[in-house]
């Protein structure tokens, strides 16, 4: 089939590979040129494990390519994915600007029998409105309007969308259903189902599934400080609780919290949606607390073991909001490196792949870059692990222990076998863990 998918953000852009690389000739357009050209010489514009190659791997073929100009991509296109950003307003809801600046290219474009699909997180009725956007902008015009959610994971995205769990399509008409069967069959023929719905149910499935997952993290947040209060440890409690099938243990992982653009947007909006609906979400706004309250409790640990922090150098590593991404959007590094510096702390950070999102997504100017982790640690009276980047967990602790200047490490992530590091001589100072004490208090 023609594919055209409208901005080359982290879904658009693995929606292109990925779809090219089912077979399909694939155009992908973006208003940033910059962006663009970059992508025609090959090379990805934020880090996911990959991409580079599927993008390569498939303009090399002829079925990808990528242009600045909307008419290349909806023009000739069987179906027009729409992949824009929708970002959260100051009252809470979603931003549809963009999305609806996409329907009135598609009407000015399109060929008659286009399929229009919603690949961008919406809230329920946005699939009511982009038809009713394209029917005035060009009566007449035969279309088809289909929800396809996506359910990437950044740092598996690539893996996600050519394996996925699962593909939802929501479409009011027989038209749509068709042309969505068709363009997945590669998937579907691999034995991945295929949830026919209609279209707010796919619209509203993944804004509930998102905030169910950041449901999973606060509540293993708010046990995390029910284990420090009790003396129990709530990797092992999870560990027993992801045991059981009914439950599972992704996604129950204590510590910083959830970051990222989806996450929190998503359960914002949910509640937006709810409570503009009548019912009050009590429950996603709790989450969104505990969310807070992770990082607040992980900076007391902090606070604590340094006494003040003004003129102490705190070294951060990890700036990413998780493993696997460069994405520091919501990351809860950056949240604490600017409560820190504001403190009067000298904050420097490392990540092995968000060092330069860091640099230019930071607000506040004293955010130190490091070169590799050791040099992060030099001279720092605490380490906060804020990442959980395999080469933190496979750090020469004994190094480590003759680079600081106080012995402490605040693991946001859990990420140290605690043994180790009480080895080492360090004061570790884990989430929902017992302490281990490992300098010698004077008396």
């Amino acid at each position: 089939m023609r594919v055209g998918v409208i901005g080359v953000g982290h879904v658009g852009l693995v929606t292109a590979a990925a779809l090219a690389e089912l077979g399909h000739s694939v155009v992908a357009m973006d208003l940033d040129r910059v962006k663009i050209e970059l992508l025609q010489t090959g090379k990805s514009p934020f880090y996911e494990p990959g991409l580079d190659d599927l993008i390569a791997r498939q303009t090399g073929t002829g079925r990808l390519d990528f242009l600045s100009v909307p008419a290349d991509a909806v023009s000739d296109a069987d179906v027009v994915f729409i992949c824009v950003g929708r970002p959260t307003t100051a009252t809470g809801d979603a931003s549809l600007t963009a999305v609806e600046a996409v329907g009135r290219e598609v009407a000015r474009y399109a060929t008659p029998g286009v399929v229009v699909v919603e690949k961008s997180t919406v809230p329920p009725g946005t699939a009511d409105r982009l038809r009713l956007t394209i029917a005035r902008e060009r009566p007449g015009l035969a279309f088809s309007v289909v929800a396809n959610p996506e359910f990437l994971r950044e740092g598996r995205a690539v893996r996600d969308t050519l394996q996925p769990d699962r593909v939802v399509v929501g479409s009011d008409d027989t038209r749509g259903f068709e042309a969505m069967r068709e363009l997945y069959r590669a998937l579907t023929e691999r034995g991945i189902p295929l949830i026919e719905t209609d279209v707010r149910t796919a619209e509203l499935s993944k804004l509930a599934s998102n905030a169910f997952l950041a449901t999973k993290i606060s509540f293993a947040n708010a046990l995390a400080r029910v284990a420090e209060l009790t003396g129990a440890d709530v990797v092992r409690m999870t560990e027993v609780m992801g045991a059981d099938p009914r439950i599972g243990s992704a996604f129950l992982g204590a510590g910083l919290g959830f970051g990222g653009y989806c996450l929190p947007k998503d359960t914002q909006t949910l509640e937006r949606i709810a409570e503009r609906a009548g019912y009050d979400f009590g429950l996603i706004r709790e989450v969104g607390r505990v969310n807070e309250e992770a990082v607040t409790a992980v900076a007391a640990k902090v606070e604590e073991a340094v006494w003040n922090l003004e003129g102490k150098r705190i070294a951060f590593l990890g700036l990413a909001f998780k493993a696997g991404t460069d994405d520091v959007r919501c990351a809860p590094a950056l949240t604490l490196a600017r409560r820190f510096a504001e403190e009067g702390a000298v904050v420097v950070g490392h990540d092995p792949m968000a060092a330069a999102e860091a640099r230019a997504r930071a607000v506040f100017p004293d955010l130190q870059i490091a070169g590799d982790p050791y040099e992060a640690v030099t001279g720092a009276h605490c380490i906060v692990i804020c990442t959980e980047w395999p080469e933190y967990r496979e750090l020469d602790l004994d190094r480590v222990r003759g680079l600081v200047a106080y012995p402490i490490v605040v693991d946001g992530r859990n990420v140290l076998d605690p043994d180790r590091a009480q080895l080492a001589g360090l004061t570790y100072l884990p989430v929902g863990r017992p302490a281990r004490l490992g300098e010698v208090s004077g008396r």
